[in-house]
């Protein structure tokens, strides 16, 4: 059985009295595929804020590896070993692909297009980000978390946007990458991709896990049938 690569305990975070993540326990399993699941205002991107140092939560620790990275901002935590991805494709749009996957690593040409060959992305460096197709820019967006360092990867809603051609390339991307020994965490809405590539899943309900399992067991699980997979 593989150990934890990344715990939570007891994470708390507030907004004016309202609890986004409360008293959350997690783990992730280090060479494993984890998805966060559960219906909006559940706590899942605030809980990954949490996690990158984007957010300082109100009580609890976040362990990574053997280090506690509880209250360490983004570029240290990246540091440590996490890169991640956001919600809304987050590429800037005047610059090359070239230029933006540099921002995360200096890399010659020829490494660039060899981590973009991984996320099957067939442009040119050349090309101004602002002039892809929305399921282009997601792909050179993680291409550049994977040109960080890292141990750990993080996707929030990786599908998000995306034609079922790319949904189906971001699949096969992201079973690639966990045989390669990759390590990834994604929070998504499609219960079919997060049903098909999970080792494990994790359902957030009002920002504490209702339940953990492999997709079977959460399948058959009444609660999430009732409540996330409308079965």
């Amino acid at each position: 059985m593989n150990g934890f690569i990344l715990r939570v305990y007891d994470l708390d975070k507030h907004f004016g009295g309202v609890y986004a993540v409360h008293n959350c326990t997690l783990g992730v399993r280090e060479g494993t595929i984890t998805s966060i699941i559960g219906p909006n205002g559940a706590g899942k991107t605030t809980l990954f804020n949490l996690i990158t140092g984007i957010l300082q939560p109100d009580k609890g620790t976040i362990r990574f590896q053997k280090q506690d990275i509880t209250a360490l901002p983004p570029h240290l935590v990246a540091r440590a070993g996490i890169s991640r991805t956001f919600q809304q494709a987050k590429v800037f749009k005047n610059m090359t692909v070239r230029d933006n996957l540099r921002l995360a690593h200096e890399a010659t040409d020829a490494e660039l297009k060899k981590v973009l060959d991984q996320v099957h992305y067939a442009r040119e460096l050349d090309t101004l980000a602002g002039e892809l197709s929305y399921g282009n820019q997601r792909l050179v967006e993680i291409a550049r978390a994977l040109l960080l360092p890292h141990s750990l990867l993080m996707l929030d809603e990786p599908t998000a946007g995306v034609n079922p051609k790319v949904r189906n390339e971001l699949k096969a991307i992201l079973k690639a990458l966990k045989k390669q020994g990759k390590t990834i965490v994604l929070i998504e809405h499609d219960m079919d991709f997060v049903m098909s590539i999970s080792d494990e899943v994790i359902v957030l309900n009002e920002g504490t896990v209702l339940t953990a399992g492999t997709p079977a067991q959460v399948r058959k699980n009444p609660k999430v049938l009732e409540a996330y997979l409308g079965k």
